[in-house]
């Protein structure tokens, strides 16, 4: 990853006439091995004023162009994403192994005692004054709602350097995640992956073609998600959905989409083919037969899931809009800079993780992004939390309210996990924790879903065979009115879903109740959760 961010922003800042020598019969492929060394060494950091070079990145990246016909160029972000996604991935699961695996049995080795509860809040806390210290240095981020808010407006706002950006991105968010806090890497997955398209798109085809570079970055943050997620498809139609508030799709997809798909394809295959070709293909969450479902018992679910996942998402997004007023008031910001003060940084998300401990260590199910042990709670905790991939000891969860490891005994213990899943997802989002949404809501969704069928098994029987819709659909609504992603979501639910998941019965149910919970949610709300500029 570093390598290539290294040579990209050296192709960008080292601004070389050579290329205007180049035999005109080279390929685009040899010009650019041609390009490589003598952008390397034609200036030398120490022959021009660190202000002299900077003002001259735009005026080298036209100059220096090298065009790249459309699909090459997708497909080359689609490789070059997925690679990043896959070393991403990898540095985070070493990081949480580490964290919630390693460092508790080095401890209870040293320690003859140790209570879970300490250790969960304490781990929290400590990622929180990370976090406050590390925003504080890394001052000037680019984060999701930076995104949405430059390819919202009509026309596109340029993206910022990747070379500046892209490395305190994925850092901070690496620190999040490994830290158990309920954000997950998809959104940084999705601003890392564009900034890097928009970088490439500067570089092949000048600063001066915006639009190429507008829908390079949605290239970019497809094949970033795709890789990152394994799921192929849905990351294109999740960048371009990002971007609108109406749930279509933006503006630019009649040029964007295309690239998208392909950069989306190239990742999934770069993935799957190369770097993990012996992994099984395919989704893994279970949700249950259904058996013979009735139109008029489809709509149903559908429609009672549309509306409350539009309430759970108006609830959640107000909710994080307080806790951000709260948190950061217009008066703490600096009044030269602009920003918050250091101090002001490392109390806020100090505070934060604390809060996100405490209420850990009370349901450690809900720690983490929640995409490792969504199976967790798809299935009402039939499948133990410790089997999940993001599972504790069972020594971590001993002390918790809701045994993590077995079914629901009640609809209020249910109720307990989803609450407090959806409070530990809006704490993490109103301390500027970077980071996504998607799965998170998808994981608070669930336990609410089953504790809402549990209530109403007690007047009728036949509720059980609805469980797995209605489960389905309540993430599906929730999620998508949120984000305003309803296609996207639902490719995401189906195509992470398991073989012998009954698709077909479901599908129309979750299209139904994803598209509600946007359009009911606009009614319920004039706000959003992100600030569009449409």
């Amino acid at each position: 990853l570093l390598a290539v961010n290294s040579h990209w922003s050296s192709a960008l800042t080292g601004g070389s006439s050579k290329a205007a020598h180049l035999p005109s019969n080279l390929s685009g492929g040899a010009v650019r091995r041609q390009l490589a060394p003598s952008f390397a060494s034609s200036t030398s950091s120490n022959e021009l004023p660190r202000e002299t070079k900077q003002a001259s990145i735009f005026a080298s990246a036209s100059s220096d162009a090298v065009p790249l016909g459309e699909i090459p160029a997708s497909l080359t972000v689609g490789v070059i994403t997925a690679a990043m996604g896959f070393v991403y991935g990898k540095v985070l699961g070493v990081c949480v192994n580490t964290v919630w695996h390693k460092v508790p049995s080095l401890l209870l080795d040293k320690f003859s005692s140790l209570h879970p509860g300490y250790f969960i809040t304490a781990t929290c806390t400590v990622g929180g004054i990370l976090m406050g210290l590390l925003s504080s240095k890394f001052s000037s981020t680019f984060t999701v709602a930076d995104f949405v808010a430059s390819f919202s407006n009509a026309p596109a706002k340029a993206l910022p350097e990747s070379r500046v950006h892209l490395l305190p991105l994925l850092l901070l968010s690496l620190v999040t995640s490994s830290f158990g806090f309920s954000v997950g890497p998809e959104a940084p997955m999705v601003c890392a992956g564009a900034l890097l398209g928009s970088s490439l798109a500067k570089y092949w085809y000048g600063n001066a073609e915006a639009s190429k570079q507008e829908v390079m970055a949605y290239a970019g943050a497809a094949g970033a998600l795709t890789a990152f997620m394994g799921i192929p498809m849905a990351g294109s139609i999740f960048a371009l959905e990002l971007t609108r508030s109406n749930a279509g799709l933006a503006g630019s997809s009649d040029r964007a989409l295309s690239p998208s798909i392909l950069s989306s394809i190239a990742a999934i295959a770069v993935i799957r083919g190369i770097l993990l070709p012996a992994k099984a293909v395919g989704g893994h969450f279970a949700y249950g037969p259904i058996g013979a479902l009735s139109g008029r018992t489809m709509i149903a679910t559908a429609g009672i899931c549309g509306l409350g996942g539009a309430f759970m998402g108006t609830v959640f997004h107000k909710l994080v809009h307080i806790l951000k007023d709260i948190s950061w008031p217009t008066s703490a910001k600096d009044k030269k800079t602009g920003g918050f003060s250091v101090k002001r940084q490392v109390m806020v998300k100090s505070l934060i993780g604390l809060a996100v401990g405490i209420l850990s260590s009370q349901f450690p199910q809900t720690l983490f992004w929640g995409e490792g042990s969504l199976q967790c709670v798809v299935d009402g905790q039939s499948t133990a939390f410790a089997a999940t991939k993001h599972g504790l000891s069972n020594f971590l969860t001993s002390h918790a309210r809701v045994n993590p490891n077995l079914p629901f005994a009640s609809a209020s213990a249910a109720v307990q996990v989803g609450v407090a899943k959806l409070i530990s997802i809006a704490l993490a989002c109103a301390g500027k924790f970077p980071g996504g949404i998607i799965f998170p809501l998808f994981f608070a969704a669930a336990p609410l879903a089953h504790a809402t069928c549990s209530l109403l098994s007690s007047a009728t029987s036949s509720i059980s065979p609805v469980v797995p819709l209605a489960v389905m659909c309540l993430m599906a609504a929730t999620q998508a009115s949120v984000t305003r992603t309803p296609l996207a979501t639902v490719l995401m639910l189906s195509l992470s879903a398991s073989a012998g998941t009954e698709l077909s019965p479901m599908l129309p149910a979750c299209l139904i109740s994803s598209y509600l919970g946007v359009y009911l949610s606009r009614k319920m709300s004039k706000e959003s959760y992100f600030q569009y500029s449409e």
